[in-house]
């Protein structure tokens, strides 16, 4: 083995607007008003080895949604309530 390996591992799924906008656009997800880590990893839109969620700015979001995550940057929090959405934010 080469190379260094990290002790940290990558537990927090990192999610732009525009991924979200994608995942809401698309029929057969039937994402309506919430969006969570646990329905994430229930309709398999991201792998089930991640424990946390975080929100970036990148993109436009133009449903409202309400949007559970852990972490969220500024912008995304100003896009997202400029579309008439919500985000709270687990502390744990």
């Amino acid at each position: 083995k080469r190379g260094f390996k990290s002790l940290k591992k990558k537990e927090t799924a990192i999610l732009n607007l525009s991924k979200i906008q994608n995942i809401i656009d698309k029929k057969n997800n039937k994402i309506d008003k919430n969006l969570s880590l646990k329905l994430l990893k229930e309709k398999n839109l991201i792998n089930k080895k991640f424990k946390k969620l975080k929100i970036l700015g990148t993109g436009e979001i133009k449903k409202n949604i309400e949007i559970s995550a852990n972490f969220a940057s500024k912008e995304a929090l100003k896009k997202i309530e400029k579309a008439g959405g919500k985000i709270s934010i687990i502390k744990r």
